[in-house]
């Protein structure tokens, strides 16, 4: 069975501490720290506490063990899982290395990276075998998990302006590499680039042109679609004469245009609830971008499942039953989503005028859903803000088929012969 993978956000309610609870002020500085203490470090610091009491604890932590809350939190947000053999350990030294996972998966980074990337952003140095002081430690997760509060407040009235918005542009770049379950032909999976140009309007709906570059193909893959009030309209590239055929996806949409507007009203709310539980800020300054002054913005973190993509959803949400059809979606249930990036915004208007951001989605793969996950680079400017833009369906989209409600279950190709059983 494959071990799942360790992933990271940050939760709401306060742990509250027993009195034999330890934690830095307890120890001498010159004591090295274990890895029951640091964990204790953490969820103190970001006031954490189980959400559910679901995961099961490891064999030699009690539930009345001082680490039980701490331990039991980490868990349940896969930042942790203990050793093979069912154990935590934590009266054992923890190691630099150690600590360093901890702290980067919180911030969505891989483990391949974390050492490097933690010493990149924030100046954090783990040696390889050095177990940690108590100094270093407090110094390393203050530095890395700290949000930065004067930008979440500004970070929240930004998202009140950018709701308000009638209309905009965006013209976005991804690099997409997309990794297939094990078992099947592609099993390298593939990698594409996708450009594509939004039009919006809180009155017309919205127009996507998307040009696609597909592996083995000399000529991109053109598309559009239009999601309006009146439903939802795709062109599909043709297979011979490649002009493409329009037809009708409104039953395939899982939300109708009146509901992603919902969306935009409510995104006050879900930027609100995504700052307080899973995500970090960073103030990087001011910077000039085409004459203007922008705040500059680091985003690290991760949602470590779907449960809690979900909860933040319907925490922002007026309509819980706009993620009903989510929530019912088995090949969903362990989707987990990190992100890291950057986005400038206008230090006048307080709108955002672009972003950069890498994102890595991971699923369970299934029979339906035979997908790992998907990697992407993702750059998007916004521009012609709260002007006039044009979005007319045209007359071949009007009388389109309709696409079937459900689209067919992908089946798996048959196991390779070389693959493991």
């Amino acid at each position: 069975m494959k071990k799942p993978l360790t992933m990271a956000s940050a939760a709401l309610l306060a742990l509250s501490i027993s009195a034999a609870s330890v934690s830095a002020a307890d120890v001498s500085t010159e004591t090295p720290v274990t890895r029951g203490q640091f964990i204790q470090q953490v969820a103190d610091y970001l006031q954490l506490s189980p959400q559910n009491g679901g995961a099961p604890l490891p064999l030699d932590i009690s539930a009345q063990s001082p680490y039980a809350g701490p331990v039991q939190a980490l868990i349940e947000r896969q930042i942790i899982d203990g050793y093979p053999d069912g154990t935590f350990r934590p009266d054992q030294p923890i190691t630099g290395p150690e600590a360093g996972y901890i702290l980067a998966r919180f911030l969505g980074f891989e483990d391949a990276s974390a050492l490097e990337r933690l010493e990149q952003k924030f100046d954090i140095r783990f040696d390889s075998e050095a177990v940690v002081l108590p100094d270093a430690a407090q110094q390393a997760i203050r530095a890395s998990l700290a949000s930065d509060s004067k930008i979440r407040e500004w970070l929240k009235q930004s998202s009140v302006k950018q709701a308000e918005l009638k209309s905009f542009k965006v013209d976005m770049d991804q690099n997409m590499k997309i990794r297939l379950a094990p078992g099947r032909a592609e099993t390298a999976g593939m990698e594409t680039t996708v450009r594509s140009a939004s039009l919006f309007d809180l009155a017309k709906g919205m127009h996507i042109s998307m040009s696609m570059a597909v592996p083995g193909e000399s000529k991109p893959m053109e598309m559009e679609q239009y999601i309006l009030p009146g439903g939802s309209y795709m062109r599909l590239p043709g297979a011979e004469t490649g002009e493409g055929t329009w037809v009708n996806t409104t039953k395939q949409m899982p939300f109708t245009f009146e509901q992603l507007i919902q969306l935009q009203k409510d995104s006050v709310s879900l930027n609100q609830s995504l700052m307080n539980n899973s995500f970090f800020y960073r103030d990087l300054g001011t910077e000039q971008l085409d004459g203007r002054t922008m705040k500059k913005i680091e985003i690290n973190g991760k949602l470590h499942d779907f449960k809690q993509i979900l909860s933040a959803l319907g925490s922002a949400m007026n309509d819980p039953s706009m993620v009903q059809s989510l929530t019912e979606s088995s090949d969903l249930q362990n989707l987990s989503l990190s992100m890291n990036g950057t986005m400038w915004v206008d230090e006048a208007t307080q709108l955002t005028a672009k972003m950069e951001t890498t994102m890595s989605i991971r699923y369970d793969a299934s029979e339906t859903m035979p997908l790992e996950g998907m990697d992407m680079i993702i750059t998007a400017v916004y521009k012609n803000l709260n002007e006039p833009v044009e979005i007319v369906l045209p007359e071949a989209a009007k009388n389109a088929p309709e696409v079937a409600a459900k689209m067919p279950a992908i089946e798996a190709e048959p196991a390779a012969a070389s693959a493991s059983q």
